[in-house]
């Protein structure tokens, strides 16, 4: 698979790099390719249409899209998936960095095969800014890590590409199945309120102590409506969705790291280790202490 790097960095121009990996000496920049746009600036406005499905992220710093009528604030651990001939517009206000993924038609279609077992074009997906699941936000992080090491390699950076867009193709299914289980007639007003879920869900995420009207406020709804929402697309409430998430979240880190069970405890929100006892053998029928006992 070709692969294109391009680095500009117009914060420290003499640090820009732009690197090729798969082209042949006279293959010229043609043809399908993923191509990875990893870029530092402090003020930028501009915008394209987009060719290319197209995942945006950024990691350090804020930024804002636009595509139609609607407006997208990503910093943290917030994307953005852009659907192939979707416009958009870019504006950066401050030292903030990009990092974007560009997948061709027949990848991607390819990806979305694989997926669904059937042998389609890649699906329109609703456009939300949002926490993706783990499973993507993982291989994206290490993606850019590799992408910024002096020596990439063209292998994994092709093996955590295609990983990624295989969870994007998941990604899009779920947000279409989520789409369709939003309580409203028309196709815009279901993914309206889908942007405004996944706005709650960020606060939630992102916030400690979050509360019932504190997520309502983020999402512009009423608690009820709110409610109404997550119940609908998640079966429970927000704040059942976020202690769920946190403690799905603690399960991973007993398994996979050796950090301390109380530690584990405080960052999925729980001041005593009775509390998140509890709520764990609540959730997952078992208690954390025997979950690390048996990694």
């Amino acid at each position: 698979m070709r692969i294109l790097l391009d680095q500009p960095d117009l914060l420290t121009p003499s640090c820009s790099r732009r690197l090729a990996f798969g082209l042949g000496a006279d293959a010229g920049e043609g043809g399908e390719r993923i191509a990875i746009l990893n870029a530092r600036g402090a003020r930028f406005d501009g915008g394209a249409d987009e060719s290319d499905l197209s995942l945006k992220w950024i990691p350090q710093g804020e930024a804002e899209y636009a595509s139609g009528r609607s407006r997208f604030r990503l910093k943290g651990a917030a994307q953005l998936l852009l659907n192939r001939g979707q416009s958009y517009r870019l504006a950066m206000r401050a030292p903030s960095e990009s990092f974007v993924l560009f997948f061709p038609r027949a990848l991607a279609d390819e990806a979305w095969a694989a997926h669904s077992g059937r042998a389609e074009a890649f699906p329109e997906a609703p456009t939300v800014a949002g926490h993706s699941p783990r499973a993507l936000q993982a291989p994206l992080a290490e993606l850019r890590d590799e992408s910024k090491a002096a020596a990439p390699s063209p292998e994994r950076l092709e093996e955590l590409a295609l990983a990624i867009l295989s969870e994007i193709a998941a990604l899009a299914g779920l947000r279409r199945r989520m789409s369709v289980a939003i309580p409203a007639l028309r196709g815009s007003t279901r993914e309206e309120l889908l942007r405004r879920v996944a706005r709650a869900e960020s606060y939630l995420i992102e916030t400690r102590g979050a509360s019932l009207a504190g997520a309502a406020a983020a999402a512009a709804l009423s608690p009820f409506h709110l409610i109404r929402m997550f119940r609908a697309v998640y079966g429970e409430t927000p704040l059942a969705w976020v202690a769920g998430r946190r403690l799905d979240s603690a399960r991973d880190a007993l398994i996979l790291t050796a950090d301390g069970i109380e530690a584990i405890a405080r960052r999925a929100g729980y001041e005593s280790r009775n509390a998140f006892d509890r709520a764990f053998r609540r959730r997952f029928g078992d208690t954390p202490g025997a979950v690390r006992g048996r990694r």
